[in-house]
């Protein structure tokens, strides 16, 4: 039994071998896509207030965003880091600061993406204040609608 599944996925394999569906290939992060990277350092007292916006934001992009088809915004990427920050971050035994880091990452297809994003975000208008709030207070660094200029599919 267990040779007949080994061959079936083997002739599956040899058959799909360098194929990709158009569609996953136009959905995929590459040179010209548009995207936000925000970084938050957050004390570790005040770590609940980003945690209940992180979970709001979440909720906002699983109602309002696609990941599939050309329906904007089309996000290709939606990831939230999460780390303790380390007295020195090239040496995990260092210790921790007391501070936690965060990232938020969006890649979008291109710029009707992120504007449609940016649309849909300010008609939430609490979600919208909280997070302007917090990145006045927490940011570290913000690379807002900028193009990727490198990726794996460079097209």
């Amino acid at each position: 039994m267990k040779n007949i599944y080994l061959t079936l996925v083997s002739i599956l394999l040899l058959a799909s071998c360098g194929q990709e569906p158009a569609a996953e290939m136009e959905n995929k992060i590459k040179v010209g896509s548009v995207g936000f990277h925000i970084a938050f350092k957050v004390p570790n007292d005040s770590i609940q207030r980003m945690e209940v916006f992180l979970k709001t934001h979440q909720k906002f992009m699983r109602e309002t965003h696609h990941v599939k088809g050309d329906m904007e915004p089309l996000v290709l990427t939606y990831a939230v880091l999460k780390a303790p920050e380390l007295n020195n971050p090239l040496d995990p035994t260092s210790g921790e600061t007391g501070n936690t880091l965060y990232g938020i990452t969006e890649i979008y297809n291109g710029p009707e993406g992120a504007m449609a994003h940016m649309e849909l975000g300010q008609q939430r208008e609490q979600m919208f204040s909280e997070l302007v709030a917090l990145t006045n207070e927490y940011c570290i660094s913000g690379i807002l609608g900028a193009p990727v200029v490198g990726a794996m599919f460079d097209q």
